[in-house]
């Protein structure tokens, strides 16, 4: 960035420096819109570069009295520039310089008219001035003049010495006008004035002085000037100048700039002459619709709706950001909030701000939440509020004769916000207080008055917390406790700001000038003006020695590094010259601050002489005149009509107190406005008259004591002097013509006239005594001699935007106004109505503030009306006199706290605040409504907002509570098809998510939602025209598996089923495997023959049919058929291959640790897996297991349809035996063979001897038959082609039987009584995976230490696994229940708890997989070592959920 300059605020066009009169810009602004400014600028240009044709300008008598000529130069026949050669300060050269200087411009006329004021200006050069204005300049090469440079010129003179000629008196407001400020010609005034720009802003000519403090960029700065002297104008050309300097680079970030001021009219004064300036320079052209731009008025800084809300969403187009402190403060304090809750944007390499990505509360836990970003301005203690609200309910005896004022500026400048509490953040004790310095608080100086101003702060901070409110301390300290604490909010905001300029930083106090400079890490970022006479503002103490402690002690390190000490130190730049007030009371002025500079120097700055630009009339003391004699009208002036003998607009009586003043007022009525000093501060007036300061005086003695030099004062015992002399140069400021100090009593009043001009060489004050003759008809003079409404209507609309409302209406009733009268007294009633309110008389408080609201209303102000109208919680009446203003953002609140959430909600959306709108209707639990908008509204709302909205709606929506109508609604508030899919499958919206696959044409996943229902008719035809990729085997498994379920259910049911195969076989998918075209054609021609009974198992068809699942299916399930099996008269009708085949099935069933999975026996059964490896199961319509399982886990089906298939096989035997027991038993000795005699043992043992199956064997007579009744009964049944076997003999056949016999009583015997114990275990899910364990570790023949890992360890993982999923998923539904229950501002906090838990719930569902049964059994064949290692990371997972899920259920009680 290059080097700040004043070039930067515009390029001169020549070598001259051409300054214009306010009148000359005015002129040349004119010709530019009317078209006529072509020759005019062709001529400035010429005297910009020294090509000069003139004439001498005025008649030969003004000529002579000129003491620097004046000339004209033609710019066409009617249009004329009056100019002279001058001398001043060239900010490029840095030294005196001749310019040009340009009073008029116009036609022959109006160039004349003004001659005769220069005439009276130039009495006032110098005669060194007038010597070098004369110096004829120099040519250049081209014959062009050159300005001459002069060196060793002060920029200010000695006071009086080159002004005594120009005296206020003698000279009009023109002739003022036309010796301030003239404005220097650049190139972008040019632009400006070409481009018709009404709105244009031009520099003004700098001193040399200002200029220096301007280009000063090495170190912070610091200027010291009363006020006038230009202070605000170094800052603002400062900013200005640093800001175009950073826009010449265009690769360069702007500077980002803040300028803080106290005073909201100062703030919005200064926000639009810096815009204006800002744009009149950048503007390098214009076309018509950057004119239209230009002609819109700017944003005013009081507009809350055209500020940002927090510094996040401030932009490099925001600054320079010019603000009060107040609303930077509740800007930074929004901030803090933000960060609080939703983090904030972090800064990049170059400096950038980027908005971190939100986190989305399903991943993180931590919902969004969208602030206000709005602070309540009412919970705000200011001096408003303290007076109104706080005050009248201290004691009486603490807050007798104490100032009010005063009272709240030691609370919140000595005790709270003072220096010693920039590091404690802490207010001063009791005993710090009172053993204070009276220098450094010098407002109260006794101990007993120290001892009642800290009772009441004591009781205002106890009040203030009680009404949960929040004074300018309070917020400054818990921002700066925000920084402190978190150092990435520290570091943003240091990335926020480049630079801060404070004006008026006298009004703040250590704690918030501690807080800018803690924002910007920069030592050569902060330039402060202020004017320490001035701190005796409602709420400061301040003093710039406090600055430079709290400067050095932030970059004194920053400063050693570098070895640049004086980056530790601002630069103090003072200034002296006053363009307000003329010498004759800045003499006296100047005298008061050299003896509080001498008598307390540590309240007050040491600064030069102040200098004015005119002379005027001394201050005069009135003594011994009454307020009767104040008040009479009665002068003698018989050419005068008597109202013209009031008071004016522009004259005030300042007084010391609020007792003084109500007396005073009461004795002049409406005739003249009194203020006391306090209440004066910050304004000005052309005429002041100071009413009984020595009189009323708390200190004679010391007043008397200045007889001597000040600085042998003494200052501890006159301690309150220090308060007197501020106070009296305060009251001195206030007048820009005239000082009158009028007493009762002029006894003191005439020594201190003495004092004041025993050492000054010209006298500074007169004395007019009431023995003097002309005494009353002197004072009356002084009234004014014009009566101007106009002026009284200003005045009191400055003294409205002051809070100072009963002073106000003596302005607007003198003024006529009555508009201004009526707001004035509707404010007036507001504050009564507070203060009724904070002494507990609500009744009288309502009827006040009912007053001030309907006169608001009267004159159409609404914000004032509503804040009223608020206070008496009129809330509906508020919100309706917003809309009726059409103000719908602000109209919302409002009907939000009258409980009307749908008009809340409509305004929010006539405003485009959608957000809002849906968390209005959520807070008004209007259910249906929020669906439907945030639905239909769903584009607009922000991503965090429809994530909460949406996920809030679909509770709702799983728990029934919304009407069918908002059903298909909050459907589409599940976001995108993934999460749709999600909330539909977590839910259990199965017809919702067959829509949606089938919207998306997603033939695969809506294939399987019909499969895992059991819906196979659905599945199969979700296939219709799909292909499906043969390389996909586990699809094409599961397809396969959907074909042999629904074709075993169409033959189990037969003519009563309700499955159209004809659909299925006639629109096959298309490209299944050809697997799976095999299967189908054996199911059609298995499902064609089963209608024939059991001949279709003889038939020729069903011998082509290939063995496998399909042959084996439909032999078994015609065997299992009772209703077949009933018709059989011989059981040699039964074939014998079924028989077999059920024989085989009960081995199996029997003897494996798989058999509970064997797909026959599930497909006979109606149970249908799922998924290849998971436990789960899904009972189909047709499965005979219905009534037996209904109360059976879905894991247990496998289990139950093993048992029912061995009870119908032996059912289905016991039937084919009804005619001959024997006939069994043979058939089961002539297959001993081939089931080695274990086939009714295993039978037994693994269905675990239930008592309906002991029944049977008891039919058998296994128990109680012998074995000799046993053979007989089998050799009496058999016939004789029976009575041998075909491979044996008919002994051998008899052994068999006896072998048979045995091992059948044997089993009674010896095996029953542990079948019967394992039977007992199997009743419980422990026992059955104890037994489960046992099997595997048998089956494997593993390792002892193996078998007791899996046994114990493994049985004890299982039941800690099972105990915490029991309880995560208790917790989880009791938080779901708790969320519906609970308004939409808390439903937000029940989300960790329901986030924990499904994490909970996630980590435990990943370990099961690790301790199934499937996996121990992998796992049983690997090594020990394998096993103990799952195992241990199984049981740190399991430690971890078991502290977790109390800390959970302790976090769900605290909600509840």
């Amino acid at each position: 960035m290059p080097e700040p300059g004043l070039e930067v605020l515009g390029q001169r066009p020549g070598n001259w420096q051409v300054l214009l009169s306010p009148k000359a810009l005015k002129s040349i602004q004119s010709m530019g819109r009317s078209g006529n400014f072509g020759p005019v600028e062709k001529k400035l240009r010429d005297l910009a570069s020294g090509s000069w044709s003139y004439c001498l300008a005025g008649t030969e008598k003004q000529r002579k009295r000129l003491q620097v000529p004046l000339a004209t130069t033609q710019c066409n026949s009617q249009i004329l520039i009056l100019w002279q050669i001058d001398v001043a300060f060239d900010d490029t050269t840095q030294a005196e310089s001749q310019v040009v200087k340009v009073w008029e411009i116009g036609t022959k006329t109006e160039i004349l008219q003004p001659i005769d004021r220069i005439i009276i200006l130039q009495k006032s050069y110098s005669i060194e001035h007038v010597t070098r204005c004369r110096r004829r300049p120099l040519d250049d090469a081209e014959k062009k003049s050159i300005p001459t440079l002069f060196t060793g010129c002060q920029d200010t003179a000695e006071p009086g010495a080159t002004v005594e000629a120009l005296d206020i008196r003698t000279v009009d407001r023109e002739v003022l006008e036309m010796a301030n400020r003239f404005y220097t010609l650049t190139e972008p005034m040019f632009r400006s004035v070409l481009a018709h720009d009404l709105l244009g802003e031009f520099p003004f000519n700098l001193s040399g002085d200002e200029t220096r403090i301007i280009l000063h960029f090495d170190t912070s700065s610091l200027i010291l000037g009363r006020s006038g002297t230009g202070k605000t104008t170094c800052l603002v050309f400062k900013l200005l100048a640093k800001y175009a300097a950073g826009s010449a680079v265009i690769q360069e970030r702007l500077p980002r700039q803040l300028f803080l001021t106290r005073s909201n009219e100062l703030a919005s004064k200064l926000k639009d002459y810096i815009n204006r300036l800002m744009r009149t320079l950048a503007a390098s052209s214009a076309d018509e619709s950057e004119q239209q731009e230009r002609e819109l008025s700017l944003p005013d800084v009081e507009d809350d709706e055209d500020q940002c809300d927090t510094i996040f969403e401030l932009q490099d187009g925001s600054f320079p950001l010019v603000y009060t402190f107040d609303q930077f403060l509740e800007l930074l304090e929004n901030t803090i909030r933000n960060v609080d809750q939703e983090g904030f944007p972090t800064t990049d390499n170059d400096g950038d701000v980027q908005e971190s990505e939100r986190s989305d509360p399903s991943e993180d836990g931590h919902p969004s939440w969208h602030p206000s970003g709005k602070a309540d301005a009412s919970r705000f203690v200011d001096f408003q509020s303290f007076k109104l609200d706080y005050w009248p309910k201290f004691p009486a005896t603490l807050a007798a004769k104490l100032p009010v004022e005063l009272a709240f500026a030691e609370i919140l400048g000595v005790i709270k916000g003072s220096l010693s509490s920039c590091e404690t953040l802490k207010p001063l004790s009791r005993n710090e207080y009172l053993q204070l310095s009276s220098r450094l608080a010098p407002a109260f100086t006794l101990e007993t008055e120290k001892t009642r101003v800290y009772d009441i702060f004591e009781k205002y901070q106890a009040l203030k917390l009680h009404r949960r409110e929040s004074d300018g301390v309070d917020r400054v300290v818990k921002a700066i406790r925000a920084m402190r604490e978190n150092q990435r909010l520290k570091d943003y905001l240091g990335a926020s700001f480049d630079e801060i300029y404070i004006d008026e930083v006298q009004d703040l106090r250590c704690l918030e000038i501690e807080l800018l400079l803690s924002m910007v890490n920069d030592p050569r970022a902060f330039h402060f003006a202020g004017d320490t006479a001035q701190t005796i503002s409602q709420d400061s103490h301040f003093r710039f020695q406090d600055i430079k402690a709290l400067f050095y002690e932030h970059f004194a390190t920053e400063a050693s590094l570098t070895n640049q000490p004086g980056l530790a130190r601002p630069r103090l730049f003072m200034l002296a010259k006053n363009y307000r007030s003329h010498q004759g009371t800045l003499g006296l002025a100047s005298l008061v601050m050299e003896m509080l500079w001498d008598g307390f120097p540590d309240t007050v700055d040491k600064l030069e002489p102040e200098v004015g630009q005119i002379h005027g009339p001394i201050p005069v003391f009135f003594l011994g005149c009454s307020a009767q004699m104040l008040a009479s009208s009665d002068t003698g002036f018989a050419d005068r009509p008597k109202q013209t003998l009031d008071f004016g607009a522009e004259q005030a009586i300042i007084v010391r107190d609020p007792d003084t003043k109500a007396q005073l007022q009461a004795e002049l009525g409406d005739k003249a406005l009194v203020l006391t000093i306090l209440q004066s501060k910050g304004m000005e007036f052309e005429d002041v008259f100071l009413w009984n300061f020595f009189t009323d005086s708390p200190c004679p003695g010391g007043w008397r004591c200045l007889k001597t030099k000040p600085e042998h004062l003494d200052a501890k015992r006159h301690a309150g002097m220090c308060s007197e002399l501020k106070h009296f140069y305060v009251a001195i400021t206030r007048a820009r013509i005239r000082l009158s100090i009028i007493e009762s009593d002029g006894s003191l009043a005439a020594q201190v006239a003495n004092i004041l001009d025993q050492n000054a060489s010209s006298p500074l004050v007169e004395v007019t005594k009431s023995s003097d003759p002309d005494f009353l008809r002197e004072l009356i003079s002084l009234r004014s001699v014009s009566y101007d409404v106009g002026r009284w209507s200003d005045r009191g609309q400055e003294l409205m935007q002051r809070k100072q409302h009963e002073d106000a209406v003596i302005c607007f009733r003198r003024a006529k106004d009555e508009r201004g009268e009526t707001h004035a007294t509707a404010c007036i009633a507001e504050e009564n109505g507070r203060r009724q309110a904070s002494l507990g008389h609500t009744g009288l408080a309502r009827s006040h503030f009912r007053t001030a609201a309907d006169k608001f209303v009267e004159l159409d102000l609404a914000a004032d009306a509503v804040r009223n109208l608020e206070r008496m919680e009129e809330f509906e009446e508020a919100a309706e006199l917003w809309s009726r203003k059409k103000k719908y953002g602000k109209a919302a609140p409002f009907y939000e706290k009258a409980g009307l959430f749908k008009h809340a909600t409509d305004c929010y959306h006539a405003v485009s605040n959608y957000d809002k709108a849906a968390d209005a209707l959520r807070r008004g639990n209007l259910a249906d409504q929020l669906v439907a908008y945030v639905a239909e509204n769903q584009q607009h709302l922000s991503s965090n907002c429809f994530r909460r909205h949406s996920r809030f709606c679909i509770v709702l929506l799983k728990q029934e509570k919304l009407l069918p109508i908002s059903f298909v609604l909050a459907i589409k508030l599940l976001g995108t098809p993934d999460e749709q899919e999600s909330a539909f499958i977590s839910y259990g919206m199965r017809e919702q998510l067959r829509n949606l696959y089938i919207e998306q044409r997603n033939v695969k996943k809506l294939f399987l939602l019909h499969f895992k229902a059991g819906e196979l008719a659905e599945a199969l035809k979700a296939l219709d025209n799909a292909a499906y990729p043969d390389s996909d085997d586990s699809l094409v498994q599961v397809v396969q598996r959907a074909y042999d379920y629904f074709f075993a259910g169409a033959i189990v049911c037969g003519k009563d089923s309700d499955h159209d195969i004809s659909d299925i076989v006639r629109r096959p998918p298309s490209g299944p495997a050809e697997v799976v075209i095999q299967r189908i054609s054996e199911w059609i021609t298995t499902h064609r023959i089963a209608a024939w009974g059991r001949k279709s198992l003889m038939s020729e068809e069903f011998e082509r049919i290939e063995d496998g699942l399909v042959k084996n299916f439909l032999e078994l399930h015609l065997l299992l058929n009772r209703a077949l099996v009933e018709d059989v008269e011989q059981l040699r009708e039964v074939p014998f291959q079924a028989l077999q085949a059920a024989l085989n099935m009960a081995k199996y069933l029997s003897s494996s640790a798989e058999s509970c999975q064997n797909p026959l026996a599930l497909l006979l059964t109606g149970v249908l897996k799922i998924e290849h490896k998971a436990t789960h199961f899904v009972l189909l319509s047709w499965s005979p297991l219905r009534a037996a399982a209904s109360k059976v886990r879905t894991d247990e089906y496998p289990r139950v349809a093993t048992q029912w298939l061995l009870e119908r096989i032996a059912s289905v035997i016991l039937t084919l035996d009804t005619k001959t027991i024997p006939e069994l038993v043979e058939k089961l000795v002539k297959s001993y063979d081939i089931y080695e005699g274990k086939d009714t043992i295993k039978l037994v043992k693994i269905t675990a001897g239930y008592h309906y199956f002991e029944g049977m064997l008891q039919k058998l007579g296994v128990q109680t038959l012998s074995l000799e009744s046993i053979l007989s009964t089998i050799h009496r049944s058999r016939n004789p082609t029976q009575a041998r076997s075909t491979d044996g003999t008919a002994e051998d056949y008899d052994e068999s039987h006896i072998q048979a016999a045995c091992k059948i009583q044997r089993f009674w015997r010896h095996v029953y009584p542990r079948v019967r114990q394992e039977r007992n275990l199997m009743k419980t899910p422990q026992g059955r995976l104890i037994v489960q364990f046992r099997t595997i570790c048998k089956q494997y023949s593993v390792s002892e230490d193996m078998r007791d890992l899996l046994t114990l360890k493994g049985f004890e993982l299982h039941e800690r696994h099972r105990i915490q999923s029991v309880a995560a998923e208790t917790i989880q539904q009791r938080a779901v229940d708790l969320a519906c229950t609970l308004p939409q501002d808390q439903f937000e906090t029940v989300n960790e708890v329901v986030d924990r838990v499904h994490d909970i719930m996630h980590t435990l569902d990943n370990i099961a997989a690790d301790i199934s049964v499937d996996r121990l059994q992998e796992l049983a064949r690997e090594e020990l070592t394998d096993v103990r290692i799952i195992f241990r990371t199984v049981d740190d997972v399991l430690q971890k959920a078991e502290r977790d899920i109390p800390e959970v259920r302790k976090l769900l009680k605290t909600v509840k």
